[in-house]
Formats: C-alpha cells, sequence, structure tokens
C-alpha cells in the first residue's frame, strides 16, 4: 500500500508540473499553439484514416474486406479534413474541453485543500481559494470561450499553471505534514 501511496503523490506532482509548463506554453506562444494541436491531431486521423482504408483494399492484410476497416478509415479521414478546415473552431473546443478539466481540478484541489485544514494553521484557506479561482476561470472559459483568441489562450495558460502551482503547493503541504506526524 505504502508504494501505491508513493506512486500517486510522485503522479500528482508530474501532474503538476505538467500544468505548470501547458500553462507557460499556452500564456508565451498562445497564437499557435492550440492550432499546431489541432492540425498534429489532424494529421494522426489523416493518417490513421488512410492506413485503415488501405488495409482494407490489400489483399492479404487482416482488415481485408472488412467494412468496419473501410468505415472507421472513411470516418478518421472525414474528421481530419473538417480539423483542416476549421482548425479554429476546432481549437475553440478544445478551449472548452480544457475549462471543463480546469473546473474539475479546481473542485478536486478545493477538496484536497479542505483536507489540509486537519493539520491545523490557515494555509487550507489560501489552497482554497486558488482552487476556487482556477474552478471559477474555467466555468468563464465554458461560458464564454473569448471565441478562441490570443487573450483567451494567454488566460487559459494563466490558469493551468495556477491550477499546476495549487496542486504542487498542497501535495508538497501535505507530504510535509504527514512526515511531520509520521502518519
Amino acid at each position: 500500500m505504502s508504494s501505491f501511496m508513493k506512486t500517486v503523490q510522485t503522479n500528482a506532482i508530474v501532474q503538476a508540473v505538467l500544468f505548470m509548463v501547458l500553462g507557460l506554453v499556452l500564456m508565451f506562444v498562445p497564437d499557435i499553439t492550440l492550432v499546431t494541436i489541432v492540425y498534429l491531431l489532424a494529421a494522426i486521423f489523416a493518417v490513421s484514416g488512410l492506413v485503415s482504408i488501405f488495409a482494407y483494399m490489400r489483399e492479404g492484410s487482416p482488415s481485408y474486406k472488412m467494412s468496419g476497416a473501410l468505415t472507421t478509415g472513411i470516418f478518421l479521414v472525414v474528421v481530419a479534413l473538417v480539423m483542416f478546415a476549421f482548425p479554429a473552431a476546432i481549437a475553440g473546443f478544445f478551449s472548452m474541453l480544457l475549462g471543463a478539466v480546469l473546473i474539475l481540478c479546481g473542485i478536486a484541489n478545493m477538496v484536497r485543500s479542505a483536507g489540509l485544514r486537519a493539520f491545523g494553521g490557515s494555509a487550507w484557506i489560501a489552497y482554497t481559494v486558488l482552487s476556487l479561482i482556477v474552478a471559477i476561470g474555467g466555468v468563464v472559459i465554458v461560458w464564454n470561450p473569448f471565441e478562441t483568441t490570443v487573450v483567451f489562450v494567454i488566460v487559459l495558460g494563466a490558469l493551468l499553471f495556477v491550477n499546476g502551482v495549487s496542486d504542487l503547493v498542497v501535495e508538497l503541504s501535505v507530504r510535509r505534514h504527514v512526515k511531520e506526524r509520521n502518519l
């Protein structure tokens, strides 16, 4: 059980650092990041779709003449074409998805911050406030994603960075308190 908890704690720290890095990237390179991600995903879908179509047509392939392979291939190619044609709209969808992730992370951090209350002190209040800001920011992003403007991406990046910092501070505080009390 102890190794499981160490793994969870390590994953929480890695996740916090990744949120911070993603936040910094979005803050400092906002004009290309989301659209670049959309193009990369579109390329992956296009290649996967073409591979499925060729596997359907290639004799000797496990997918030869299987309608599922053809259907999947065509679907993926169409999705890729839509993503290439409308990258800003797709980036807006991803922005809303990231906003939803921020809402969930903010709520989860509020619960974790409330758990710090048992250790005494008032630090848990600051963590709760940070978590609330992240959750409210996520709601604002989902409610009004600023039509995927650069300002929106910078705000999203800042919120992701704040969420990562909050995660990291809470995790390190919990570790310190657990170590002090030998739990």
